[in-house]
């Protein structure tokens, strides 16, 4: 790969340091192509906005009614370029994923003043999806139980999470559901 991109919240940088993430494992993480990268540009995660690919397109669905408001109206962010050469794919589960265990020079910088904007500009071009709730991509359940199973299983492994209030705000209907499941 001659090139691959990588997002941020942070403008400005001239170097991505390696940061340790969910892999556990102090590395950059990038992507082939920017538009890929740009739906992590703000707040993301299964119980805001899930992100996925479906046929290399990436994808945007909605956990709640304004999710996609909430996580990228008004946010700024970039995308940098960077030298491709050291990156190796096939090193997480994300197949579109590509890492680098080392310190990585910004070869050019794409500053993002309104993340939504870009978010809606990239959908009108074809280049992602968004699912506005309550549409969901085949694979997710309309019930939520993806996200119930995904609180357990977070809150067994770390009690002192703050997972529990992420759900009060986001989403209350499972709340009683999840501490049932948590009883048991």
């Amino acid at each position: 790969m001659k090139h691959v991109y990588h997002s941020s919240k942070v403008q400005g940088l001239k170097i991505i340091e390696p940061r340790i993430s969910t892999h556990r494992n102090c590395w950059v993480y990038a992507m082939e192509k920017p538009e890929y990268c740009s739906v992590f540009l703000s707040e993301h995660g299964n119980l805001i906005n899930q992100i996925g690919f479906r046929n290399g397109i990436p994808y945007i669905a909605e956990r709640f009614e304004g999710s996609l408001e909430y996580s990228y109206k008004d946010k700024i962010g970039s995308i940098y370029t960077l030298d491709g050469t050291d990156f190796k794919a096939g090193m997480t589960s994300f197949k579109y994923e590509v890492i680098c265990d080392h310190a990585c020079e910004v070869i050019s910088e794409e500053k993002i003043e309104n993340c939504l904007e870009k978010i809606l500009r990239l959908e009108l071009e074809g280049k992602i999806e968004i699912y506005r709730y309550p549409n969901l991509p085949q694979g997710l359940p309309p019930d939520k139980s993806d996200l119930i199973e995904y609180v357990v299983s977070r809150l067994l492994e770390n009690p002192k999470s703050i997972i529990l209030e992420e759900v009060k705000k986001f989403h209350p209907d499972i709340l009683d559901e999840i501490i049932k499941r948590l009883k048991k």
